[in-house]
This record gives C-alpha cells, sequence and structure tokens, in this order.
C-alpha cells in the first residue's frame, strides 16, 4: 500500500519509548498521558502518540501468558537453551519470534536460560540490563514477552515441569504456524513493538556483560545533526552468497509473483523505478550491504539520477543494529525479500504503521516495474515458507 510520505519537520527531542505498564492504566491516566509522536531516535513512528500506544499495547496484551489459564499445559515448557544459532542476525530474530509463536499456539511457557543465544542476540540491540538492577530487567524482559528467564539447570529443575521442549534452533526457524495470516501478524507485530519500545541507546550491557552500542549510531553517523528532519530512503542490498541468493528468491518469486533476480541486482532502473514517482531522486539514498556484490554499488555509484544522492554508512559506525534502525526509520525502504535481514526491518517497519516498503517487484506487460505483493506479504507463511 502507498502511503504519505511522513512530516518530519516538527519532531520533539529524543527520547526513549516509554515502557508498556505492567498494568492496564485507568482512563484518567491515559488521558494524562503525553501526545507528542513515539519516536525512534528522535523520528517519528506512525503509531501516533503515546496514548495511542499504550492503548494499541493494552488491547493486544489483554490474553493470557501462554500456560497459565484453567486449559494449560502445565507440566511442559519450551525452552531455548544453548549458543548454536541456525544463520545470521535475521534467522536468529525468526527463531526467537517464532519460539513465541509456538508458545502461544501450544499454550506453553517458553523458558529462555540467560546464557543462551537469545539474550546475546537481543540484550545487543534491545532492552539492555543496567547498572546494578538485573532483578528489575529480568522482572520486566518477562512481563514484556510472556516468558520466564531462567539462570541455570538448578532453577528449571526447581519449577517442576515434566516435559521439557528442546527445540533446535534451525527447528524454531522452520516452525509454521497454523494460525491465521492476520492473528499471526498482529501478534508479531506486537513483539516487535515491545523490542523497538527499548532500543538501546548506548547505555547498559549486554547478555555477556559487554557494553551495549546504540542503535541510533548510523542515524547519526549519515545524517549527524540533521537526523530528525532527513528526508532519506534505504536500500539493503543483499546477495545471499551468491548462487543460493538466487535460488532464494526463485522460490520466493514462484510463490509471490516477483522478479526472481531483481531484488538481487537491484539496477539503477530497478531503484528509479520506485523513487522517481515518489520524488525521492531528490533526496539522500542511503546503501546498506552483506559487501559480497561490488557490483550493484558501482552501478548504482556511476548511475547520473542516483549516484549524486547516494550515501555510505561510514565503515567504523556500520554494525547490525545501526543499520537496522536506519533502515526502519527511513522514509522509503527497498530491499530483498528472499533476506531474513530485509524481512525483519520490514516487518518491523509495519510494526511501526510505515508504508512505503518495497521487496515484491515484478515488470509489467510494458516492461516496467511494479509491486506484486502486498505489505502483509512478507508475514505470509505460504510465501515466505520459513522465513515469514
Amino acid at each position: 500500500s502507498i502511503c504519505k510520505l511522513h512530516n518530519l519537520s516538527t519532531i520533539p527531542t529524543q527520547r526513549t519509548l516509554d515502557l508498556i505498564p505492567d498494568t492496564p492504566l485507568e482512563d484518567e491516566e491515559i488521558q494524562d498521558q503525553d501526545l507528542t509522536p513515539q519516536t525512534i531516535c528522535s523520528r517519528p513512528t506512525d503509531l501516533g502518540t503515546a496514548r495511542d500506544f499504550n492503548l494499541l499495547q493494552q488491547y493486544s496484551k489483554r490474553a493470557k501468558c501462554p500456560g497459565t489459564g484453567p486449559e494449560s499445559d502445565t507440566k511442559s515448557i519450551l525452552l531455548i537453551e544453548g549458543t548454536k544459532t541456525f544463520g545470521r542476525t535475521g534467522n536468529n530474530l525468526i527463531e526467537f519470534l517464532h519460539a513465541l509463536q509456538y508458545s502461544r499456539d501450544h499454550d506453553v511457557p517458553l523458558g529462555i536460560m540467560s546464557g543462551s543465544w537469545a539474550m546475546r542476540v537481543l540484550l545487543k540491540m534491545w532492552m539492555a540490563i543496567q547498572e546494578n538492577n538485573e532483578e528489575q530487567w529480568i522482572d520486566r524482559f518477562e512481563r514484556a514477552f510472556c516468558v520466564k528467564i531462567l539462570k541455570d539447570e538448578e532453577e528449571l529443575e526447581s519449577l517442576g515441569y515434566e516435559n521439557v521442549i528442546r527445540m533446535e534452533t534451525r527447528d524454531l526457524f522452520v516452525y509454521k504456524t497454523q494460525t491465521s495470516l492476520n492473528d499471526y501478524l498482529g501478534f508479531q507485530g506486537d513483539n516487535l513493538r515491545t523490542l523497538w519500545n527499548e532500543y538501546n541507546t548506548g547505555e547498559g550491557r549486554d547478555g555477556v556483560g559487554k557494553e551495549v552500542n546504540d542503535m541510533c549510531s548510523g542515524i547519526d553517523s549519515v545524517f549527524g545533526n540533521d537526523r530528525e528532519t532527513a528526508i532519506y530512503s534505504v536500500i539493503h542490498s543483499r546477495s545471499l552468497e551468491g548462487e543460493p541468493g538466487f535460488k532464494l528468491l526463485r522460490n520466493v518469486s514462484r510463490k509471490s509473483g516477483c522478479d526472481p533476480v531483481g531484488a538481487l541486482e537491484m539496477t539503477p532502473g530497478y531503484i528509479k523505478s520506485i523513487l522517481s514517482p515518489l520524488g525521492m531522486l531528490n533526496y539522500p539514498i542511503v546503501f546498506i550491504t552483506d559487501g559480497q556484490n561490488s557490483e550493484v554499488l558501482e552501478r548504482l555509484q556511476n548511475d547520473p539520477d542516483i549516484g549524486p544522492q547516494l550515501r555510505l554508512v561510514p565503515e567504523e559506525a556500520s554494525w547490525v543494529g545501526g543499520d537496522i534502525t536506519l533502515a526502519i526509520m527511513s522514509n522509503v525502504f527497498i530491499g530483498n525479500p528472499a533476506s531474513t535481514f530485509s524481512g525483519f526491518i520490514a516487518k518491523s517497519r509495519l510494526a511501526m504503521g510505515f508504508g512505503h516498503n518495497y521487496l515484491f517487484r515484478a515488470k509489467n506487460d510494458q516492461g516496467g516495474w511494479m509491486t506484486i505483493c502486498g505489505d502483509d506479504c512478507i508475514f505470509d507463511r505460504s510465501i515466505m515458507v520459513s522465513m515469514y
């Protein structure tokens, strides 16, 4: 769907999104809440005000936590443990979100070992542990995601579960929910908003005790003091290890109708077919990449329309979290539907209310490029298979 480009001229100063309340707010409390726009790195989301955001989150969290109802399986628990992962960051985030989905689908609680891969991946970017408040952090994390943080096997045994469900990360990645697309989109959108409710700002430490980076560093490195008002597009170029990438995109193409090579090649014509009708060729175009195919960047740099607007994140400021935030908070995002990294960005943008996500493109009968699959296709298991 095509949404308006956001007016970035009246954005408030930076602040972290307010934590989701642990208990429902009374009508008077909601009325008294901040009416300034919800922001990430000083840039507004499209979720309205703090009041709107809390109403949205409270409505979505009225359901009970898995494993706590009278009909629940109280003898089983799904456990995330160990440090072995399947794939890179995009895959790992899907694995965590699928674990939450499995817990909800099967009405069993989700336990997460504090030293597991999930904590290492998540805390680098969100919900950093602040100094001397680990117990408070555990309580906040458990309430936010309806999970149980466990320190070790001894604590797990003390809870008395008879059936501990131990799934490999690959099994979590390929898990297929049987819930409806609308239900899945709503639940996962809630989880994504919960993550971005507490993005890291460079304070605190991650799951292994290291100081965290600032998720706003990518935006700051490119736009500096103009980060609040900058209007820009992001291109995410992901080659996916060459031939395997073409195979992945062909699979998505067969199910969605998108072009089998367009999102990998990212030709100037492909990019301009998106940005020109929006008037976005007059504004900066930030290029983020896995660095495996330099030809894509060279073609864009040599294009007379795109080249002058192209921006790169400085090497010293480029890292996964900074790149993700830079892309999520852009006015226009162009990505590869076969990349779980692009997919996470697109899903987060949709959860934040943003349109202008361009992943599924195909040529029409006249040879022009057009969007062939709607925004919710990135959540659709019939199209994305395991990457949904």
